[in-house]
């Protein structure tokens, strides 16, 4: 899946991008504001696919000034499942939240970071997840995080269709990094999108 434009499962690329930028604003766009809000594509590919939505009847177009403007037909019956299609980026954290908080052995903090995290992310990035154990395991408590881990890699594969990597790290590995500055902390510090457990700052700041 492409976690930046999910519509891209069930419609083409150009198509899935149109359509998430008149999803997310109710004003209306002209087809160079799609475009560039877009990033991807040709002006030309842009206003094509805005002519094929508007005469399927899931965009309007309205010529009010110099340029037509356009806005997604929130009235038109596949406009819901459009719109939710464009939620599935939070439905996938909402899952990852929910699956953590069901586990036995409770992370000290769990994140998402990376690309997905920065909504940069495409079919063939990872899910990139934080996970900071507790501050100590036993034997058992070892083996049943460690099913946890495997469990959660599988799940966001199911999910999505992109592999998770899971970065499994101590408290003491933690403190240590941040500690000698090391340069992936300040990208967790940056891009956390927090999940489970403690606020990551804090975290961060407890084991300095």
């Amino acid at each position: 899946m492409d976690p930046s434009f999910p519509l891209a499962t069930v419609t083409p690329t150009l198509d899935a991008g149109v359509l998430h930028v008149l999803a997310a604003t109710t004003a209306g766009c002209t087809a160079a504001e799609v475009h560039r809000r877009l990033g991807r594509g040709s002006d030309e590919g842009v206003r094509k696919v805005l002519a094929r939505l508007v005469t399927q009847g899931v965009v309007l177009v309205e010529t009010p000034a110099r340029y037509p403007v356009y806005r997604l037909n929130r009235d038109h019956v596949a406009v819901p499942h459009i719109e939710a299609l464009t939620r599935v980026r939070d439905e996938i954290v909402g899952n990852i939240r929910t699956e953590v908080a069901g586990w036995e052995v409770a992370p000290s903090h769990a994140g998402l970071f990376g690309s997905f995290a920065r909504g940069e992310a495409n079919s063939d990035s990872d899910i990139d997840v934080l996970l900071v154990r507790p501050d100590s395991l036993d034997e058992l408590d070892e083996d049943a995080w460690l099913e946890q881990l495997d469990r959660l890699d599988r799940r966001i594969r199911a999910w999505t269709g992109n592999a998770a990597q899971i970065v499994d790290l101590a408290p003491a590995t933690l403190g240590l990094m941040t500690r000698e500055a090391d340069p992936l902390v300040d990208s967790w510090r940056a891009e956390d999108i927090h999940v489970h457990g403690e606020n990551l700052l804090e975290l961060l700041r407890r084991l300095r």
